[in-house]
């Protein structure tokens, strides 16, 4: 199956974005929980994929968002996150992290282009100091106002 083919462990997916930048493709990387995806998500991660050839998103592992999130997250699990993830036509790698952060994989990546929203200011991003100083770029997205997973999860607890 096709979405299968874009979520990849570390090492395997650590060859096909070193084949992308041999043949001379930027990478843009993000990262995240995407535990209910909702518009906010896709508006977001298709104005990431605009900023260079490939889109590699981090996902946090179950384990990690409950470290994050809290006990009751997440709400969908690892792989049903990875899967909608990999579904969306502008996501081309889908790689797990275990990690409270993506400091390591963001390491292991050297993206060309580090995403996240603009509630980060670029010098409190994880990753932005070891990017740009790998001769890479940070950028923040503008997030598409009243979308967040945990409103949607409050709301549905409200009915």
């Amino acid at each position: 199956m096709e979405t299968n083919r874009k979520i990849l462990p570390l090492n395997e997916g650590l060859k096909v974005i070193t084949d992308w930048k041999q043949n001379g493709l930027k990478v843009v990387f993000t990262n995240g929980c995407f535990d209910i995806l909702h518009l906010g998500h896709l508006d977001y991660l298709e104005k990431s994929k605009d900023l260079a050839d490939k889109l590699v998103v981090g996902l946090n592992t179950d384990n990690s968002v409950r470290q994050i999130k809290g006990p009751d997250r997440p709400i969908n699990d690892e792989y049903a996150r990875a899967r909608m993830l990999a579904a969306m036509s502008f996501v081309d790698l889908v790689i797990a992290f275990d990690e409270d952060t993506p400091f390591e994989l963001i390491k292991k990546v050297k993206p060309d282009i580090l995403v996240k929203g603009k509630d980060y200011e670029v010098e409190n991003i994880v990753g932005a100091e070891f990017v740009i100083g790998n001769g890479g770029e940070v950028k923040t997205i503008e997030l598409k106002e009243g979308y967040s997973t945990t409103d949607i999860i409050n709301k549905i607890k409200k009915h």
